[in-house]
């Protein structure tokens, strides 16, 4: 008959690990997502760089006439200020407060939600 201390540690390990898991896929959503509009930003630079050096108009009627540019340059700008607004706030949140939680139990986690058995000091 099994344990059941070890079955419970073993359901909160698996929650723990979907946890991690989940936040690792959503945040592999957000670098696809911002590669995609950083490379369309790289690629209208061209543009307007191309059309900029042909010109002598000041920038912003640059940038009004590449509407795509100034679009994709105020995207990447949010999309980086809200990456690094989620990752301040969620990634370490989630694994600091379970370590603090479970330090008294002489128990900690790796990166990946998986307990550690923490050995005794011995002083």
């Amino acid at each position: 008959m099994e344990d059941p201390e070890k079955e419970d540690l073993l359901a909160f390990e698996r929650r723990l690990a979907e946890v991690v898991n989940t936040e690792k896929r959503s945040s592999f959503r957000w670098r696809l997502v911002l590669g995609a509009i950083f490379a369309c930003s790289a690629i209208s630079a061209c543009h307007w760089v191309r059309y900029a050096k042909e010109s002598e108009s000041v920038v912003f009627q640059i940038l009004s006439s590449h509407s795509a540019f100034a679009f994709s340059l105020a995207t990447i700008c949010l999309l980086i200020l809200y990456g690094f607004n989620h990752a301040v706030k969620q990634d370490p949140t989630i694994l600091r407060d379970t370590r603090e939680m479970l330090s008294p139990f002489r128990l900690n986690i790796n990166n990946q939600g998986r307990l550690i058995l923490v050995p005794p000091q011995t002083e």
